[in-house]
């Protein structure tokens, strides 16, 4: 503690804090603080570094007067107890104005904290460089490279390859399946021409005739035979020893309406080199009653009235 001051030092303090002194040092040093206003602001300040050290900041290291006088006081063996503080004689009569004057503080050691836990900053990577050995490596993928280009033109070649031929197949099968559709159709409409003629033949009340050349040509061998079914109009002609026409002519039958109408054209036909001709189930109204069949030769594809003579005629 300074004589002149009477407050404690820095040291006797920081020691105190510590816990350093003992005994009756230690007991005068409290009692002092307990009464001295000074002591216990240096002290609370003592104590604010001491915590601030506790967790962990690194503080400015002290002057080194300080540190060897704490360092003697430490390692003192007898500490020597502080001197009581002087009094002084106030005069009895005459009033005295008594001026204090406060000890100039010391200038506090500054701290300086520093920043912990700082990541250092990266540093840069230095750039990549190819390297004499790896020229094969780079050649090497450049031709892979080059080989799974030309492999996927490849397969996509022979996609479209296989889509042509493909696509043809489709066609094909189309065709063969519309023509395969055509022959079937025309086998049903066969079928049914068959069952018509079946049934026209075997009908009992078809209407039958047999239609044989004028008396005015009686040489004539010709002859044909006639079935008709009026409810179904179902007509069916053969005919055989008919003479050959030209290229420009052809036969052709009436059917002659029992109401007396107009013949009505039932047919046209040309006969084959044995003069074998015939009519099958030709496109006629249903229902007509008919009297008479006769067979004429026409120019042509056939007229649509009779042009006379009258080559085969019946009832």
């Amino acid at each position: 503690m300074s004589r002149t001051t009477a407050h404690y030092e820095d040291t006797d303090l920081a020691m105190f804090a510590m816990q350093l002194l003992e005994g009756e040092e230690h007991q005068a040093t409290s009692e002092h603080v307990s009464g001295c206003a000074f002591c216990r602001q240096e002290l609370a300040r003592l104590h604010g570094d001491l915590a601030a050290c506790a967790y962990g900041v690194e503080m400015h290291a002290p002057a080194s007067s300080v540190r060897e006088r704490v360092m003697h006081r430490v390692t003192r063996e007898k500490k020597a107890i502080p001197p009581a503080p002087v009094e002084e004689a106030i005069p009895a009569p005459a009033p005295t104005t008594t001026v204090s004057v406060e000890p100039a503080e010391e200038e506090e050691p500054r701290l300086e904290f520093r920043r912990r836990n700082v990541e250092p900053e990266p540093e840069p990577r230095p750039a990549k460089r190819w390297r004499s050995e790896d020229r094969p490596r780079r050649q090497s993928a450049g031709v892979a490279k080059g080989i799974f280009v030309w492999l996927g033109w490849a397969i996509a070649a022979g996609f479209a390859v296989a889509g042509v031929r493909l696509y043809q197949q489709q066609m094909e099968y189309r065709t063969r399946l519309a023509v395969l559709d055509a022959e079937v159709s025309q086998l049903r409409a066969n079928a049914t021409g068959a069952g018509r003629l079946i049934e026209a033949m075997t009908d009992p009340s078809a209407q039958r005739a047999l239609l044989s050349p004028p008396e005015s040509d009686s040489g004539s061998l010709a002859e044909g035979h006639v079935i008709y079914d009026a409810d179904r109009g179902s007509l069916i002609l053969l005919a055989d020893h008919l003479a050959p026409v030209g290229i420009d002519k052809t036969y052709e039958l009436w059917m002659i309406p029992a109401d007396g109408t107009s013949p009505i054209p039932a047919g046209t036909f040309h006969p084959d080199a044995q003069g074998n001709g015939n009519v099958i189930l030709p496109s006629l109204p249903k229902a007509v009653a008919v009297k008479a069949f006769g067979i004429t030769i026409e120019d042509g594809a056939g007229s649509q009235t009779p042009t006379m003579p009258i080559v085969l005629a019946g009832s």
